[in-house]
């Protein structure tokens, strides 16, 4: 019966929760929504026609600005993160697209 107590590692049945478990930083969500802010406007500026790629260039610095206004008025550091990180994806993004004339 001592075998039924035990689970497949040997230790101990308990109520099936992980103890250990971890869980990203609560901010993190807000990295996803700003790069899929990114990729749709991305998306729709890439498929206008003629230069589409400059009004995605104003687009991603502004963008950018609101972020790091964000990251000095909520003194938080994830802010600052998602305005670099949607700064480098989206500078190498519209340097690709001009230089392939859109997506």
């Amino acid at each position: 019966m001592m075998e039924d107590d035990l689970n497949r590692d040997n230790l101990p049945a308990g109520d099936g929760k992980p103890t250990n478990e971890t869980k990203p930083p609560a901010g993190m969500y807000i990295v996803g929504y700003n790069l899929l802010g990114l990729a749709a406007y991305t998306a729709l500026f890439g498929f206008a026609s003629g230069g589409g790629f400059i009004l995605d260039a104003v687009v991603l610095f502004v963008h950018v600005v609101i972020c790091i206004i964000l990251a000095l008025a909520n003194r938080s550091w994830i802010w600052l993160l998602s305005g670099l990180l949607v700064l480098a994806i989206g500078f190498s993004t519209c340097v690709m697209m001009a230089s392939h004339g859109g997506i």
